[in-house]
Parts: C-alpha cells; structure tokens; sequence
C-alpha cells in the first residue's frame, strides 16, 4: 500500500510518470518549437496559449495576464510592438497554503554554430535538443506533468497546488515575475524556481548581475593624419585595461555560500556587445563596450559601482582626453534563501527519495527569477532543474532521463510540504 502524501514517497505517483515519459517528451518538442526569442519577445501570446490549453485540460483554473501597455512601457521601452503575457494556473485542494512553481518560457537568441534548426527540436539519444531546452521548457514541462501525475493518481498534496510561466527573465524578468510577484497577482508561502539547480545541486541562493555600457568619446579625423584626431578605440584599450585589474581585487574576495569556486568570487566580463566607428580611413569618435559584473550576495550595488567608476578616473587621469559615458543596461539583485527553510529541506529529501543520494546546496553563477521571490515576495525559494548542456550557446541540449527524474522530484517536493509549514 502506498505511504500517505502527507509522509512522502508515493510509487503509484512515479510509476505514473515513468509512463507518462513519452508524452512529455512530445510536448516538450512542441514547447520549443516556440521561437520565443527575448529580444524581442516574440510568439509570446501564442506559446502562452500552449501551455493554457494544456492546463486547463488538466482541470487547472488559469488566467493569462497582460502586463498593462503603459506599466509594459517603463519596463521593456521601446518594444510596444511586443506585448508581454504571463500565465498563472492553481489546484485548489482546499488548503491554507500554497506551493508556487514558477518558470520563464522566453529565450536568448540563436547563436551563430548552430548546424540544425534551433526550433525545430529533435531527439538523438538521451538528447532533445533545441534552443530552449535546459534553458527551460523543459524543466516547465516536467513541473506541468508532475502535477498531471498527482492528479491522474488521485492524490492530493497538503498544500494548494499554484504555477506560473512568465516572461522576460533573460533580460531580468521585469515584465515577468517581476511584475507577477509586485502586482500581488501570486502569494505563495513558499516556491520553485524551476532553474538553479539540477543533479545533486539544490539551488538556495544565485548571484547578482549589472551591466553597463560604456561609450569613449573620440574626436574624427582623417586617417591620413592619426594625431589630427582622438581615436576612441584606442583610448578604449586603456580604459579596459584599468577595470581589467579589478579582477584582482575580486579574486580576493569569497562568498559564503556554497558554490562552484568561479561563482564564489564576483566577475568581471567585457565587450559582450562592443563597436565604434563607420568608415575604414576615419578617426573612429566613438567607441562603446558592454560591462557584466557578478554580485555576490555580500555585496552592494553602489559600492560595486562607485568601484567601477573609480578605475575609470585612474584611467582618465593616465589620459587626459578621455571622455567616458556610462550608462546601466540592467540590474538583478542577488537572491537566496536561508538553508533552514522547509522548502529547502523538502527538496533534498525528494531528491534523495527519488534517486537514493543525497544532496548539496548551492549557488549559481548566474541570475535567475529567484530574487523576485525571495527578496521582494519574502517567499522562501527553491531553485532545481534539469541537467543538459549549451544554455545560451550551440547545440543546446536536455537530457530526457533527467527531465523523468526532475519531474518525480517536483512531484515528491509537493508531496512533502506538510500543512504545519
């Protein structure tokens, strides 16, 4: 006889989902066939559409949310031509408190090596493979099915069953959960965020992210002559140089969150997006390149930015001609969760009743949708996922057997919230 929902393990929950394996694979290939590419944020309506009709077939009350034109002005200007949709479903068993699963449905662009189709997801092996996959329809799938196994196997978790699937989080989620959590349009007492971990890594805590651009402003001239004009490039070379020693400085400093060691320390990237100039024989005036700093959770915003512009003073004192425009692009507060959390504690005893290992915390490297959760919904948050590879880069791939075990584990965390929590 199978255990209680309320103590744990339930077989009949799992045997369901290993037969419900081909079935999800099927509809994570129709999930990324979504171009839902952010920027600019296309096929939103109709990929939300998608989930919709899958979970209100279900049963699953839904509401699909357009964030408001104006308030979708301020948040993402420029990109009206684009409205942005979030979707909320709930099972309500009754309960006093509600489990939230919450996931985005947008992607980074394609990148250039790609030798298929990135929309056109195929399955080769233990690989689906396609733009979207780990980065993360599939994890969103797998939560979807989980839920459609607990309700196919008649049980009833001790908490209201709520998820989300939102937009924007590539580009730090404002439009998305951001506006979902702000707008009170969720309450959950607790959630997972179904990214930030996978494997035997429970997420609990991800790094903060500013970007800026910077812009050296140069003076045109004829290439003829190089000193009858200030090229930008140039000036450019020295400035980076300067915010290049920043890095030791960094790599002094640990975080006490559990992480791998690169994501223990904060980071420096420059010239993701970089260019100046316009003709080959011309002075190049303007010269600009993009600036990603990693916060750790210890950190502070405007110490971070008031040391980046120090380093561009020590450079514009090493030349006196150069002129720096900086401009923010973004940022995304740290996030986390303190290791005490029942939510937290729920995850790894799933993890481990459905694999038999035991399981570590930890932080990811990079941003996530949890910050919006934990720091301004103060809901204690989980982060877990599937395991693949090639997340905003070529050939990007799930693997399907960890899509199965991802699935049974989100089914068995909303087995083992108990109502006392």
């Amino acid at each position: 006889m199978p255990r209680s929902a309320a103590s744990g393990v339930h077989p009949k929950v799992q045997a369901r989902i290993d037969k419900l394996k081909p079935g999800l694979v099927e509809f994570t290939q129709r999930f990324c066939r979504f171009a839902t590419v952010n920027p600019p944020g296309n096929q939103y309506l109709e990929c939300v559409r998608f989930l919709d009709k899958k979970l209100r077939a279900l049963g699953l009350k839904t509401r699909i949310l357009r964030v408001p034109p104006k308030v979708q002005a301020k948040l993402v200007p420029g990109l009206d031509a684009y409205p942005r949709y979030n979707l909320i479903a709930r099972w309500d068993v009754g309960a006093k408190k509600t489990l939230h699963y919450t996931g985005h449905y947008d992607v980074v662009p394609p990148t250039s090596g790609w030798k298929t189709d990135p929309f056109a997801p195929r399955v080769r092996g233990d690989k689906l493979i396609g733009r979207g996959s780990v980065d993360m329809k599939a994890c969103d799938a797998a939560a979807i099915f989980a839920v459609q196994a607990l309700m196919e196997c008649g049980v009833r978790p001790a908490w209201n069953i709520e998820l989300s699937f939102t937009a924007d989080e590539e580009t730090g989620g404002y439009a998305g959960l951001g506006w979902v959590v702000k707008s009170k349009a969720i309450r959950p007492d607790a959630a997972v965020l179904l990214e930030g971990g996978s494997g035997e890594h429970i997420g609990y805590a991800h790094r903060g992210v500013l970007w800026l651009n910077l812009t050296v402003i140069g003076k045109a001239g004829h290439a003829s002559n190089p000193r009858n004009g200030v090229n930008a490039l140039e000036q450019a070379c020295g400035l980076i140089r300067e915010l290049q020693s920043l890095d030791a400085v960094y790599a002094r400093r640990k975080s006490r969150f559990r992480a791998a060691p690169m994501a223990r320390r904060p980071t420096l990237m420059l010239g993701g997006v970089s260019g100046g100039g316009g003709k080959v024989n011309t002075i190049p005036d303007r010269f600009s390149f993009s600036l990603d700093r990693r916060l750790l959770p210890e950190e502070n915003v405007g110490r971070v930015k008031a040391e980046i512009m120090q380093a561009v003073k020590r450079a514009q004192k090493q030349d006196r001609d150069l002129k720096v425009k900086v401009e923010q692009l973004l940022y995304v507060a740290p996030g986390w969760t303190k290791q005490g959390a029942p939510i937290l504690r729920a995850a790894k005893a799933a993890y481990r009743a459905v694999t038999g290992q035991p399981s570590r915390y930890r932080m990811t490297g990079g941003f996530t949708d949890m910050h919006w959760l934990t720091n301004d919904g103060k809901v204690p948050t989980v982060g877990y996922g599937c395991r693949g590879a090639g997340a905003h880069a070529d050939f990007e791939w799930v693997s399907i057997a960890s899509m199965v075990e991802t699935c049974k584990v989100y089914a068995e965390i909303a087995l083992r919230i108990k109502s006392k929590v």
